[in-house]
C-alpha cells in the first residue's frame, strides 16, 4: 500500500481538479475536464453562475456559460441525469445510466404515491405522445388538467408526467428556457444511444459506477458521506465489497495517508499524480458549492482543515457565514471564502464579504489574484467588475 502525507493529497487534489485544464479550448476543456471528474452536479441557483457553469469556469479559462449549454443542448456531447443527485454527464454514457434510471423511476412513483398524483400514470401514454409528436416542446405549453397541488413539485399532469418519463430515460431535457425545461424523445436526441445495453448485470455496473465515482473527487475514503451520495452506493453494504473487488483487480489503489486510519482510494489512471510537485500558486482559484473536490465535507475538514457548509438552506440569523459562499484556494491551501451579490445585468458585480481561514494573512498579492479572479468572473457572468473591488476586498475582511 502507498503511503503519502497530507502535503502530497492536498497537493494530488488540487493538481488532479485544475492542473492542465486552464488553457485548453473551449471544446477540447469540455471533453478533458469530463474525462477526469466524470460529472457535474447541477443546480439550478443563480446567484454568480449556477453550480455547473462554476466548476467548469474555475477549471478551464476560455470556457462560457454558452459553452456549455451547447454541449448539452446544441451538440449532445452532454445530457442531464441522475448521478450523484442531479447532474451532467456525456451523453456517450447515457446506456450505462440504465440500472439508476430504472431505480429513479421506482422512487418518482413512490413521491407520486406520497404527493396524491397518482392520476397521472393514466396520461402518461399522452403526454410521451404529444412530446414525440411536438418536441421540442416546453413542459408548460403541454396542454393538460391539473393534478393535486402539494406545494412541492409540479402541479400539472404533463410536468409530473414529463418527470417521470426523463427518470425512466423516455425523454430527455432538450433545451432550458431559464430552468423551465424543454423535453423531447431521448431516441430523437440520442438516437442509438437510448437503446443500447452495456453490463451484463447489476453487479458489471457497479464496477463501472463505483470507480467511475471515485474518478469524479479524485481520491476517496470508504466512509458514507457526500461523495457516495445517490443510488446503491450510498451506503457501505452496497459499496465497499465493489471497492475491494476494484482493489482486488489493481483498478484502484489503496493509500495511506499520514494520520488517518482508512485508506484513501484512487484510480490506477491518476496514481502518477500523487508524487507530482506542488500546484503553482499562480491564481486565485474560487470553488463552487457544489464543487466535486469538496463534496465530502469531512474528508475536505481532516485534509485540508478548511471546514465548509453550504448555507443556502440555513434560515439567515443562523448562518455562520453567507448565503452563497464560495471558498477560495491559492496554491493547495484553502485560504478563505467569499460571498457574492447577486449579479444584476445593470449593476457592477461585487461581494459582500470575505473571510479569511484561522492564521492566514493574506498579502498584496493574494488580493491581486483573487480581484483577477473577479474580474474574469464578472466577465463570464457578462456584467462590469466593481472598480473598487480590491478596496472591497481589504475593507470587508473578517477574521
Amino acid at each position: 500500500m502507498k503511503e503519502i502525507t497530507k502535503e502530497q493529497l492536498r497537493n494530488f487534489y488540487i493538481n488532479y481538479h485544475f492542473d492542465g485544464l486552464y488553457d485548453l479550448s473551449e471544446q477540447a476543456a469540455i471533453e478533458a475536464i469530463f474525462d477526469r471528474i466524470q460529472t457535474i452536479q447541477f443546480d439550478p441557483l443563480n446567484v454568480c453562475g449556477r453550480n455547473a457553469e462554476l466548476v467548469l469556469f474555475s477549471r478551464n479559462g476560455n470556457v462560457t456559460r454558452e459553452t456549455l449549454a451547447a454541449a448539452l443542448y446544441r451538440n449532445r456531447t452532454l445530457v442531464d441525469g441522475w448521478d450523484k443527485m442531479m447532474s451532467i454527464f456525456p451523453s456517450k454514457v447515457f446506456p450505462h445510466f440504465r440500472h439508476v434510471r430504472e431505480q429513479s423511476v421506482k422512487q418518482y412513483d413512490c413521491w407520486m404515491a406520497w404527493r396524491k398524483q397518482q392520476d397521472c400514470h393514466a396520461h402518461m401514454d399522452e403526454i410521451y405522445t404529444y412530446v414525440q409528436n411536438n418536441g421540442p416542446v416546453l413542459v408548460t405549453d403541454i396542454p393538460s388538467p391539473k393534478t393535486n397541488n402539494c406545494n412541492w413539485g409540479p402541479s400539472k399532469v404533463a410536468g409530473v408526467c414529463c418527470e417521470y418519463l426523463w427518470n425512466a430515460g423516455k425523454i430527455c431535457v432538450a433545451d432550458k428556457k431559464g430552468v423551465v425545461k424543454y423535453y423531447d424523445t431521448t431516441e430523437k436526441l440520442l438516437g442509438d444511444l437510448s437503446t443500447q445495453t452495456v453490463f451484463a448485470d447489476e453487479h458489471e455496473f457497479l464496477l463501472w459506477y463505483v470507480k467511475r465515482r471515485i474518478a469524479a473527487v479524485g481520491a476517496v475514503w470508504d466512509k458514507n458521506g457526500g461523495a457516495w451520495l445517490g443510488l446503491f452506493i450510498e451506503k457501505g453494504e452496497g459499496r465497499t465489497p465493489i471497492i475491494n473487488e476494484l482493489s482486488e483487480r489493481g483498478e484502484i489503489i489503496p493509500v495511506r495517508v499520514e494520520g488517518e486510519k482508512a485508506p484513501f482510494y484512487v484510480c490506477r489512471e491518476a496514481l502518477p499524480l500523487l508524487d507530482a510537485p506542488p500546484p503553482a500558486a499562480d491564481r486565485a482559484i474560487l470553488i463552487a458549492p457544489l464543487d466535486n473536490m469538496i463534496w465530502d465535507k469531512k474528508l475536505v475538514k481532516n485534509i485540508f482543515g478548511f471546514d465548509y457548509s453550504w448555507e443556502v438552506y440555513t434560515p439567515a440569523a443562523k448562518r455562520k457565514f453567507g448565503y452563497y459562499v464560495l471558498p477560495i484556494v491559492i496554491g493547495n491551501r484553502f485560504v478563505g471564502r467569499l460571498e457574492p451579490a447577486q449579479y444584476k445585468s445593470n449593476e457592477k458585480f461585487t461581494i459582500k464579504n470575505i473571510w479569511w481561514e484561522k492564521n492566514y494573512s493574506p498579502t498584496d498579492a493574494d488580493i491581486d489574484l483573487i480581484a483577477a479572479e473577479l474580474t474574469r468572473l464578472s466577465r463570464y457572468l457578462g456584467v462590469k467588475i466593481d472598480p473598487k473591488i480590491k478596496n472591497k476586498l481589504l475593507r470587508k475582511t473578517h477574521k
